[in-house]
């Protein structure tokens, strides 16, 4: 009996563990995109610092930022632009400030494009990120 019992005891403190608090707060939108880096729409994304956005893609629409020009799919960084603090929120989509950030109308809080990260204030998360790949002429973003 007392076996059963720690076994219930310590199932329950693992199943306890699998919460929601480990998911990020911005709700999963299938994404399976390509870009071809020779269009005149992707131009931006040509040179280290530079960014696009695409309304249309994600939760409340994606940005891609061009980190480095090393030839690989680490050159690049996709997030959604939803707010992580103000998801349920109509004001919670981020607009671009410059190539280097996102700010959310909400409150404020500004997120570097580079990594995603909150640059400062009360955010626990940063932006939800996507998958990339690079094949050196197009890119290809998933989830």
């Amino acid at each position: 009996m007392y076996r059963l019992l720690c076994f219930f005891l310590v199932f329950g403190l693992f199943a306890g563990c699998r919460g929601s608090s480990n998911r990020h707060p911005v709700p999963y939108a299938p994404v399976n995109e390509t870009i071809y880096l020779n269009t005149p729409s992707a131009y931006d994304l040509q040179f280290v610092g530079g960014s696009v956005a695409h309304s249309e893609w994600g939760y409340r629409g994606v940005v891609v930022y061009r980190r480095t020009n090393f030839g690989d799919a680490n050159d690049f960084g996709v997030y959604d632009l939803c707010c992580p603090n103000h998801v349920s929120h109509a004001c919670g989509t981020l607009f671009l400030v410059d190539n280097l950030t996102a700010e959310c109308p909400c409150d404020g809080q500004q997120f570097l494009l580079f990594d995603g990260q909150a640059l400062d204030g009360s955010s626990t998360w940063g932006l939800r990120p996507y998958q990339v790949g690079y094949d050196g002429v197009a890119l290809y973003i998933s989830n």
